[in-house]
């Protein structure tokens, strides 16, 4: 009987080793197989949900940067971390998506097994990275120095020529000048007007001239709340009102705390009354504040009473050489045939920088029937009068840069670089978005390979001096380059781009494939706007406004679609707009969002900001 006892235990206790040593892992591989679709969906829904964690941080890490506020490591450290875990995401999308067309005709059970594994082991390293995003404190701290100082923003290759080393020295005398408060800087766009103006900032703050150096651009078309903000995150006011503004009276009087502040105002077109447009109190008002403008206009200066008006020329002929032998990468040892030919075209120049760094950039390394064939297209190349460009030169010079471009999807990334406001710092992800919505690189099935183009096409163009670098995955357009790329998108029929500031347009913008718009010009939406062939439409503004699907109907062709700011957007507007594969509503307020799902064709879904009501 001892002996029964025995064997019966003996017996439960293999079972019970077979049931946990076989049976079991066989239970959990089945159910991986099992569940692959669920699990498949569950990891979709888990890289939605990180995409838009991911976001709404680089949205945070842009404000603190714009505050000039330096990032915690552990915040760029979660960034890095999301950023790989997403791009690895595509490539498991790929194999899943590969998965499913054998599946249609030959199953393979143990690859959809370890794939579904594969899927668990994200879903768990996702949601672990989401706890951190929501354990995630402040995203930046203040410089160990208390003042900001605008040697983040020179440039790292400040060309002096005899012109520009006159203003410079010209404009730190005057601001040592107490009886001086207002200085006019003005020249051709493109001669390096906003490069001088920083250096000034920087060097005065060097001298001890002043203990803050604000600076901000205004444009052809003056944002003022957005310059008022700019101008407050640099003196560290960050009170608003309940609407979530600042009054011209409340920066005023902020401002006139300040001891001894100058503020730099870019691109200044017409002339505006700094007191009570912005806020600036200047002369009796406050002694110690002083402003430099910069300007294309030599009347603006006047109009704003400057005290001390500055020119800044272009460059010499000597110069002009210099710089454009450079940029070719002629020396002693280039052909002289090259060389005569090129001392034709950077004549063409006519001592811009902003024509000859592209120009030169385009033609280094070219051989010499290149460079006759440049000089001719030069040579012969008219521009019918284009309005506010002083010469015409610079933008001849441009188009040949332009034309240098080896394939069109890099001319079109660059052409879509000028649908975003002037003077905007363009996050490349969402040129990424933008070009995989458009499908502008054809045969390619993987948002990671097309953001490898789309980087790869920005870095020419950076090589190129088409496009600036102010930072980490950020670039921006010169205020002429960017009036150049609206006139070639807009002056060609295969590629109709454009800005607007009010809609409806009449019959000439009917071709456009792609708009961008800023609603702070119009207090609504206007219905049945036909754009037939609209591909892609950007809309921005701080003014409240809502859409409805009327605005949208003549769109049946758009394929991306980006709205920011106070926008009220039921989704159902978007019945009319089955090829959408990109969307971007950023800081909109959202409703009836069931019609995301009637979307087939979306690829790319960005709500960062916005808020879901009703």
């Amino acid at each position: 009987m001892g002996c029964g006892f025995c064997e019966a235990a003996l017996s439960n206790t293999v079972g019970t080793l077979v049931v946990d040593c076989v049976v079991k892992p066989v239970g959990r591989q089945l159910d991986y197989v099992r569940r692959f679709h669920d699990n498949v969906e569950k990891l979709r829904e888990k890289k939605r949900e990180l995409a838009d964690a991911r976001d709404r941080l680089l949205h945070m890490i842009e404000d603190a940067k714009i505050r000039l506020l330096l990032i915690e490591n552990d915040v760029q450290n979660l960034q890095s971390r999301a950023d790989e875990t997403l791009s690895d995401m595509g490539t498991l999308e790929e194999e899943i998506q590969l998965n499913k067309r054998c599946l249609n005709w030959c199953p393979n059970w143990s690859w959809r097994y370890q794939l579904s594994k594969k899927a668990m082991k994200k879903i768990q390293d996702i949601s672990e990275l989401l706890d951190k995003f929501g354990q995630l404190g402040p995203v930046g701290y203040p410089a160990p120095t208390a003042v900001p100082t605008i040697d983040f923003l020179c440039s790292k290759e400040l060309l002096f020529s005899k012109s520009s080393e006159t203003a410079f020295y010209e404009i730190i005398e005057a601001l040592k000048d107490e009886n001086i408060n207002m200085i006019g800087l003005w020249g051709m766009g493109g001669v390096g007007k906003t490069t001088l103006a920083r250096e000034v900032g920087s060097q005065a703050q060097k001298l001890n001239l002043f203990d803050k150096v604000v600076i901000t651009t205004v444009s052809q078309k003056p944002n003022l709340e957005r310059i008022q903000d700019q101008i407050a995150q640099y003196i560290g006011f960050g009170m608003k009102n309940e609407q979530g503004r600042r009054s011209e009276q409340e920066l005023w009087v902020r401002l006139k705390n300040e001891p001894r502040i100058l503020i730099i105002l870019d691109d200044i077109w017409e002339s505006i009354n700094l007191k009570e447009k912005i806020g600036i109190p200047i002369g009796d008002d406050h002694k110690g504040c002083k402003v430099l403008l910069t300007t294309r206009r030599q009347q603006v200066c006047r109009a704003m009473d400057c005290q001390n008006v500055v020119q800044l020329d272009c460059l010499d002929d000597d110069e002009a050489w210099t710089l454009f032998e450079k940029k070719a990468g002629l020396d002693d040892f280039s052909d002289d045939s090259i060389k005569i030919l090129a001392n034709q075209i950077v004549k063409k120049c006519r001592g811009l920088p902003i024509a000859i760094v592209p120009l030169g950039s385009a033609l280094k390394g070219k051989t010499h029937h290149e460079w006759q064939a440049a000089y001719q297209r030069l040579k012969d190349r008219r521009l019918t009068k284009i309005e506010d460009v002083n010469d015409e030169n610079a933008y001849v010079c441009l188009e040949a840069s332009f034309g240098y471009l080896k394939n069109m999807e890099t001319k079109t990334c660059f052409l879509l670089c000028s649908l975003f406001p002037e003077d905007d710092e363009i996050y490349v992800d969402n040129l990424v978005g933008y070009a995989w919505g458009l499908e502008l690189y054809k045969g390619m099935d993987s948002i990671k390979v097309v953001r490898s183009e789309v980087l790869a096409s920005i870095e020419i163009l950076k090589n190129s001096g088409l496009l600036l670098d102010c930072g980490e995955r950020h670039v921006k357009m010169h205020d002429v380059v960017r009036q150049f790329a609206l006139w070639i998108a807009s002056s060609r029929k295969e590629i109709s781009f454009g800005t607007v500031e009010t809609l409806p347009m009449d019959e000439s913008f009917k071709h456009y494939t792609a708009i961008s718009f800023e609603t702070d010009q119009t207090d609504e939406l206007p219905k049945g706007v036909g754009f037939p062939y609209l591909k892609l439409l950007l809309l921005g503004g701080n003014r409240f406004m809502e859409t409805s699907s009327k605005f949208f109907e003549g769109m049946k062709a758009l394929q991306v679609c980006a709205f920011k700011g106070q926008l009220m957007i039921s989704l159902a507007a978007f019945k009319f707009n089955m090829n959408l594969r990109t969307l971007c509503l950023i800081g909109c307020r959202l409703s009836d969002i069931s019609m995301l799902g009637k979307l087939k064709s979306l690829h790319i879904l960005s709500l960062s900001g916005s808020d879901i009501v009703g």
